[in-house]
């Protein structure tokens, strides 16, 4: 019997502490200096002994090419505290990696939503994808200038939508101008599988050093990197399987905020019009942070 109550402390003391260890602090942290402080209490991988391999999401059955001189959070809880430290706002429950390299950052998500379908690929038409977009940013102005915040006075491609077929990914890249005189860009990648996609946010700061055919390029090898495994291919589809609700235009579509069939996201509650702005928004902050030991500042040309 005394072991049988002992067994149970230990149970009950054990569900305390990681309650504990897994409660959220949901201020945001505006002072720089304490957030590079609390960011690196988190449980950051490839940090202490650096390497380059492919990391399994095993909910996908998948994996993506991480190199050497990047580090990343892979557990949502850490990724979730981050988000709040960063933002004040919970991270997308679809995310299931953030990826810090050397002036970039990449938010990986994976979404078991189904085959997407790509029929509707050839509807999709870029310059009408871009005048959204911008009505989108001019619907913003004056909400972020009531809040203090830099809005968009422009956009432009800098690669326009493009589907591989073989490798069965999409991928864009686009520059943005902000009213205090910054650019940011935005490169996605979104790689299709049998039973979801993995979405690929890769976002930096534009500044005079920035080459941004070359950023893109490096951005979209990211994406190539994403290999589905054996009976999750999208190739591997099988009649019975669960169809997407959207197809691929659709699904592009969404992910730049353009059409209803966006999806809001947590920081619609706070922007409605925003929708998938938001990151490149915020990116500047995330770039105010290192981690000492990363010195190796190439960028390798990924496996794939």
């Amino acid at each position: 019997m005394k072991i049988k109550i002992n067994y149970y402390l230990v149970i009950i003391f054990l569900f305390f502490f990681n309650t504990n260890l897994l409660s959220l602090d949901k201020k945001k942290i505006e002072d720089i200096e304490k957030f590079r402080s609390q960011i690196e209490t988190l449980n950051w991988q490839n940090l202490s002994e650096p390497k380059e391999f492919f990391y399994k999401i095993k909910k996908a059955n998948a994996e993506i090419h991480i190199i050497a001189n990047e580090i990343f959070l892979n557990n949502f809880n850490d990724i979730n505290q981050f988000s709040y430290w960063a933002w004040g706002i919970p991270a997308d429950e679809n995310t299931v990696l953030y990826i810090k390299g050397d002036g970039y950052n990449i938010f990986v998500e994976y979404a078991d939503n189904g085959y997407v379908k790509i029929d509707d690929w050839k509807k999709v038409k870029s310059q009408d994808l871009m005048d959204e977009m911008k009505k989108i940013a001019k619907l913003n102005e004056e909400y972020l200038k009531s809040q203090g915040l830099s809005y968009t006075t422009d956009i432009k491609w800098i690669y326009k939508p493009t589907f591989d077929e073989k490798s069965k990914l999409v991928f864009y890249s686009y520059e943005v101008s902000w009213s205090d005189g910054g650019k940011t860009m935005e490169n996605r990648s979104i790689a299709l599988g049998r039973r979801g996609h993995i979405d690929n946010s890769y976002v930096v700061n534009i500044n005079k050093d920035t080459n941004l055919l070359d950023t893109a390029k490096f951005s979209k090898e990211f994406g190539e990197s994403v290999l589905f495994g054996d009976g999750s291919k999208h190739s591997d589809y099988k009649s019975g399987d669960r169809i997407a609700a959207v197809g691929l235009g659709g699904l592009v579509a969404g992910s730049l905020g353009v059409k209803a069939l966006a999806k809001a996201g947590a920081f619609a509650k706070f922007l409605p019009l925003l929708a998938k702005f938001w990151w490149i928004l915020l990116a500047p902050f995330l770039l105010l942070f290192s981690f000492v030991g990363k010195k190796n500042k190439s960028k390798p040309k990924r496996r794939k």
